[in-house]
């Protein structure tokens, strides 16, 4: 098996950004990564911003703002140390973040951000080399594809994240599945899936963000109506391309903008699974009149290091035939799916311990494992390019 390491000098530059420049935020929050004097929590602090106001998940955005996303990163200098050491780097990060998500009961970390910053990757083209790079990756994080999915060579990628119930003392597990960015997307059709710096991995555990609200931070409400309006809202925000996809005038509007998913619009008032009533109370403007059970898109939002990113085609094979995609995990009990992903499996103490560690062992050195030492010139060009990155505002969906 090839090292992360060659797989990284592998990459073919994309030779059409030199005529195709990345979005100006890209370019500003990147440069934060590549620069080889850059401490990390200042690094952190504009990718936390820019998941803030420039992605469209809902879920990212939120845990953005409220401090609650556990970033982990990895940059060239890292590749020296072989592939063993990343592996156990990432783990270490791995196993404090459930740490935290588990005892911190007053702001825990929902969400997990693994970023590769490199110039070399974000430059390079989207083709196989850089899809060979991203499943190495992958791989070294110790996540296991679940299952195959349908298409191709795409897997879905899962794990859980523990919550302890504090009237019954259950640990429940919820499942959450990786999700895949990359600098190569600005710009194209998966312009939704672009990333500053290079590659990154995002895990997004909703049913732990839930049920934290129902169980402590808003005791006694029952938040699926607003998991649901946040997923609802993720895809009506989709980014639209430049240019909008050509097709026959029956497709669907949201196609005809361009966008990469799009919600359904209700039949005769009805959503496409008719048994279920909408559980939002009060519906936002924006999703008045659309589905609240099912919704549409050029790419499966479970799938991780989808092979359509990379086989250099300006439009997706999808775009006649989109896959159709589910809202009713985050509220139908009566789904198996609701209780992995939004009501939590139970797990055992033994069970939880036994991947995280038990609390008397828990230890996270903070801190860069090699010094940084940095001019006062430096000092001040990395300042600025943080202000830089903090001034951004939100940006329309």
């Amino acid at each position: 098996m090839e090292s992360l390491r060659d797989l990284h000098f592998r990459l073919r530059q994309d030779t059409e950004r030199l005529t195709r420049a990345f979005s100006p935020d890209m370019a500003e929050a990147s440069a934060l990564l590549h620069r080889p004097y850059v401490e990390e929590y200042e690094a952190e602090d504009g990718l936390r911003h820019w998941c803030k106001t420039r992605q469209p998940c809902q879920f990212g955005r939120v845990a953005a703002s409220n401090g609650q996303i556990y970033v982990c990163i990895l940059r060239e200098r890292d590749l020296g140390d072989g592939d063993e050491a990343i592996a156990e780097k990432i783990a270490a990060a791995k196993r404090h973040w459930k740490q935290r998500a588990l005892h911190d009961t007053d702001n825990p970390p929902h969400s997990f951000l693994l970023v590769f910053g490199s110039a070399h990757v974000m430059e390079a083209a989207a083709d196989d080399n850089l899809r060979r790079f991203a499943n190495r990756l992958l791989e070294l994080t110790g996540w296991k594809p679940e299952r195959r999915a349908r298409r191709g060579e795409n897997t879905i990628t899962s794990d859980y994240l523990y919550l302890k119930h504090p009237e019954t003392g259950a640990y429940h597990g919820f499942r959450f599945n990786i999700d895949f960015f990359a600098a190569a997307g600005d710009g194209t059709w998966w312009h939704d899936h672009r990333f500053p710096g290079g590659v990154a991995f995002t895990a997004n555990a909703t049913g732990h963000m839930k049920c934290f609200m129902d169980w402590y931070s808003e005791r006694g409400r029952d938040h699926g109506g607003w998991a649901l309006t946040q997923a609802m809202m993720t895809i009506a925000r989709s980014h639209r391309t430049k240019a909008a996809i050509d097709g026959d005038p029956s497709e669907k509007a949201a196609q005809e903008e361009g966008r990469v998913t799009w919600l359904l619009d209700l039949k005769d008032g009805k959503p496409v699974v008719g048994r279920l009533s909408c559980p939002i109370k009060s519906v936002p403007g924006l999703l008045q009149g659309k589905d609240w059970t099912k919704y549409e898109g050029l790419l499966h939002t479970d799938h991780a290091v989808r092979e359509e990113f990379f086989d250099g085609r300006a439009e997706p094979l999808t775009r006649h035939k989109p896959p159709l995609m589910d809202f009713t995990y985050l509220y139908d009990s009566t789904q198996p799916d609701f209780t992995e992903f939004s009501a939590g499996r139970i797990f055992t103490e033994e069970e939880v311990f036994a991947e995280i560690d038990s609390p008397e062992n828990w230890a996270h050195r903070e801190g860069p494992s090699r010094p940084i030492e940095r001019t006062d010139a430096q000092a001040a060009e990395v300042a600025e390019l943080l202000r830089g990155c903090l001034a951004w505002g939100e940006i329309a969906g």
